[in-house]
């Protein structure tokens, strides 16, 4: 089987720009309410994900991004090129690295993920999700469609 080529967020969603006060040389801050955030399509193959950078440029470099994950959606197994931190701020997610039990939990939970690492993340059922996520660097998704293709990653 072919293996899927990474993908850029980017692709998809268009110019990634950090909210304004977090631009260098900012001299004024600024405050958005949740109800006022301006959500971005992630993916056409991942329906109701939506993102929004609060720091960085996730096409470039280190970026600090929330991520809202429709209730019941799963991103399928995948690896990405850099290392992230991840919190759930709302809702309750699950993450599971590969090999091992799925991790749930609710607002507040936190988690580490290793650079190329094949891991699955899913919002739960009820409600939708929405977590933080600081990447070490750009932002990219590798899918991983076969048992085979997992498997010669794990090793």
């Amino acid at each position: 089987m072919k293996a899927k080529a990474t993908q850029s967020f980017a692709q998809d969603r268009g110019t990634a720009t950090p909210a304004a006060g977090a631009k260098a040389g900012a001299t004024q801050g600024t405050f958005t309410t949740s109800d006022a955030i301006s959500w971005k399509p992630v993916d056409p193959k991942h329906p109701g994900l939506m993102m929004f950078v609060l720091w960085g440029n996730p096409n470039e470099g280190a970026s600090l991004i929330l991520q809202k994950f429709p209730a019941g959606m799963d991103s399928g197994w995948h690896t990405h090129t850099a290392a992230y931190q991840g919190v759930v701020i709302q809702g309750k997610f699950t993450h599971t690295f590969g090999g091992a039990a799925p991790q749930t939990g609710g607002p507040g939970s936190v988690w580490s993920q290793p650079a190329g690492q094949v891991h699955d993340d899913r919002c739960e059922e009820g409600a939708d999700c929405i977590i933080a996520v600081y990447f070490h660097d750009k932002l990219d998704f590798k899918p991983v469609d076969t048992k085979a293709q997992y498997e010669r990653i794990r090793q």
